[in-house]
């Protein structure tokens, strides 16, 4: 089953984005080889909803990263062999003679390089085929009551294939026109289809190798699974990995606590706390690290935010509305009874305050009673807490507190139970002398 997430969500949480810096892609796109990139990106796009599936992958990441494992090549090196094999042009030992004799007869006429790239291309692939070799033997070894032991003996079995069994010698043969032929057939001809999956498994080693080495370096956990009949998440320790020195929080859900409602004032850090909640179940589903210590999951089916909902003129769609269409579409996904993480942020901030009041204490009541799914939603207005505390004994009420310091707000980015009444609106304003400039009685720059 597919996890079902979409575009809003995406960029609420800035998952992807190859060239976007700040993105959570980017703090683990550290591959070594394009196509290892490319099949990261590709698991980014792919969490699962199967617990046996997360387990499998956290277990292989943990045993690349319990090892320290590297791969025994340079990324250079690697490239010169992937051109090498990309650029084949030949589909029998003739074709391949011929299309290299002609090789030579233009590289003595007219100065022509291919030849000799190939030449090095054909160096580096014998070379890193070797190297890998002894890799995969270690692989093997190691992961003999690992649940990698089965890829890593298709591994072997590739670099060990029949058709590569010469390469050993390569080294023992001289340097000649004639022993370039005899190893290219081999490895672009006789070997293509090998070579191919070689270099596919080369991209998986890479992305195993990279994700371990980024954990170990950011100190990163892996999440434990729970059954999914328990709808359980517990996370302890949880930060944004995007934030140098984020401030760590504990959140925990379950059936008789499926909502997390949030207060605190502006600043507080509420909308850093949602991201960071939703980007560690993100990267939990995919079966990768995040940051946080510890967290215990029931798998979900899908994951909705609605943080940074943005109005469509193009549609005619003020703030508001657009904030409507939003809960519409995420209710309509609730009501088919999906295991679902959900999160609001402000709801209804495009409306007045009695609108938003009351509508945030009805929809926040009615979502309360679908148990299979986790709910956090935020707010200001302190009201819809109170009301709400009386009507349920499963809504969880926690507040990011702020405290005034020579009239300045501090922040301490901690959960603490209760609902905040934090209002230091006004005090900012006064504080950036906004009225004093309106009124001329302060220099503008």
């Amino acid at each position: 089953m597919q996890f079902s997430i979409d575009k809003q969500t995406l960029e609420d949480l800035n998952i992807l984005g190859r060239y976007k810096p700040d993105s959570v892609f980017n703090i683990y796109n550290k591959t070594m080889t394009r196509g290892g990139s490319l099949m990261l990106e590709q698991l980014f796009r792919e969490p699962f909803t199967n617990g046996e599936d997360i387990t499998e992958r956290s277990s292989i990441l943990r045993f690349f990263q319990e090892r320290g494992y590297q791969l025994p090549f340079k990324t250079a090196g690697f490239e010169q062999m992937e051109q090498y094999a990309e650029n084949a042009d030949s589909s029998s030992l003739i074709s391949s003679i011929v299309n290299n004799i002609k090789r030579k007869a233009l590289g003595m006429m007219a100065g022509n390089t291919e030849l000799q790239q190939l030449l090095h291309g054909q160096q580096e692939t014998v070379e890193l085929i070797i190297k890998l070799r002894k890799f995969a033997q270690q692989l093997v070894k190691e992961a003999a009551s690992h649940i990698f032991k089965q890829e890593s003996i298709e591994l072997l079995s590739l670099l060990e294939a029949k058709e590569l069994e010469s390469l050993p010698e390569y080294y023992s043969s001289k340097e000649n026109f004639r022993k370039f032929l005899k190893y290219d057939y081999i490895l672009r001809v006789k070997a293509a289809s090998t070579l191919k999956a070689i270099i596919n498994k080369i991209y998986t080693l890479d992305v195993y190798t990279t994700i371990a080495k980024v954990s170990n370096e950011k100190g990163f956990s892996y999440a434990s699974i729970c059954p999914v009949e328990e709808y359980t998440t517990e996370i302890e320790g949880l930060y944004h990995p995007c934030i140098p020195g984020a401030v760590p929080n504990d959140l925990y859900f379950g059936k008789e606590h499926n909502v997390l409602f949030l207060t605190g004032a502006n600043m507080a850090g509420k909308s850093t706390l949602m991201k960071s909640f939703g980007i560690a179940i993100y990267l939990a589903h995919m079966g990768f690290p995040g940051a946080f210590k510890s967290m215990k999951i029931s798998p979900s089916e899908g994951l909705f935010t609605s943080i940074n909902v943005p109005d469509n003129l193009n549609m005619g769609y003020s703030h508001f509305y657009a904030e409507v269409m939003r809960v519409k579409m995420i209710a309509q996904e609730v009501a088919k009874d999906k295991r679902l993480i959900i999160m609001f942020d402000e709801l209804f901030k495009g409306t007045n305050v009695k609108d938003a009041y009351d509508a945030t204490v009805e929809i926040t009541s009615s979502f309360a009673k679908k148990n299979k799914c986790s709910f956090i939603v935020s707010t200001h207005i302190m009201e819809a807490g109170v009301t709400l505390s009386k009507k349920h004994k499963n809504i969880t009420f926690k507040l990011l507190p702020s405290n005034l310091k020579n009239n300045i707000p501090k922040y301490t980015y901690t959960l603490e139970d209760g609902i905040s009444d934090d209002r230091h609106g006004m005090t900012i304003i006064n504080n950036e002398k906004i009225l004093e400039i309106i009124k001329n009685k302060v220099k503008t720059p």
